[in-house]
């Protein structure tokens, strides 16, 4: 859960979106996509986002295009901004990151005990496994890193969503193979680890989706 303050403003940015246009939302959606991934916080983040609709939506009750409120180069736009905001600090980076760890393995739980569950209700954890969640994982913050200052390259951004496709598939079919157990876990185990993560991501989303200035 998420600091009242910060939901009460996503809140009010969503019917405030509702008022602009399509071109308008499309845009804002991908310069708030871009300022995102520069150790922002959520609060900030919406704080921008509503400077951004406010400044769109005047413009286009003037009869003013997007590209002459904002400017043609959007992504040096969001530049300006950025180097103006307060970022996150060290300790808000890490709990981020362990916030992350617990939501991709809260969602993974469930299908490893589809996969690899026996009929003596335990869990087998291969190194195959193992290695393929890995893999999955980095492979998702090396994705999220580069889309990050591709938002406004849309071909790239294909292009990219294309290879790393193709490497997971091949990693899985080579990965997959390797079924030495490292380890086997009781069903009972898995589902109070998954109880615990689920736990976890709700407390840690709240402390880092806070507005960091008020700790």
């Amino acid at each position: 859960m998420m600091k009242k303050q910060t939901k009460k403003l996503i809140e009010e940015n969503d019917i405030l979106c509702e008022l602009l246009s399509r071109e308008a939302n499309d845009v804002l959606r991908n310069m708030t996509g871009y300022i995102q991934r520069f150790g922002i916080s959520r609060y900030e983040q919406e704080k921008v986002r509503r400077d951004i609709a406010e400044m769109l939506l005047e413009g286009e009750k003037r009869g003013i295009s997007v590209k002459s409120t904002i400017g043609e180069d959007y992504q040096a736009f969001c530049d300006s901004v950025l180097s103006e905001m307060p970022r996150m600090s060290s300790r808000e980076k890490g709990l981020n990151v362990v916030r992350n760890i617990c939501v991709f393995l809260a969602v993974w739980l469930p299908f490893w005990v589809i996969q690899y569950g026996g009929k003596d209700d335990f869990v087998r954890i291969t190194g195959g496994g193992a290695a393929w969640a890995l893999l999955v994982f980095a492979a998702g913050y090396v994705y999220s890193w580069i889309m990050s200052r591709q938002t406004f390259k849309k071909h790239i951004a294909c292009l990219l969503i294309g290879c790393i496709f193709v490497v997971l598939l091949l990693a899985a079919m080579g990965l997959t193979k390797f079924g030495y157990v490292l380890f086997c876990a009781p069903v009972s185990i898995v589902v109070a680890a998954e109880i615990i993560l689920i736990i976890l991501c709700a407390v840690l989303s709240r402390i880092v989706d806070q507005d960091y200035k008020t700790l």
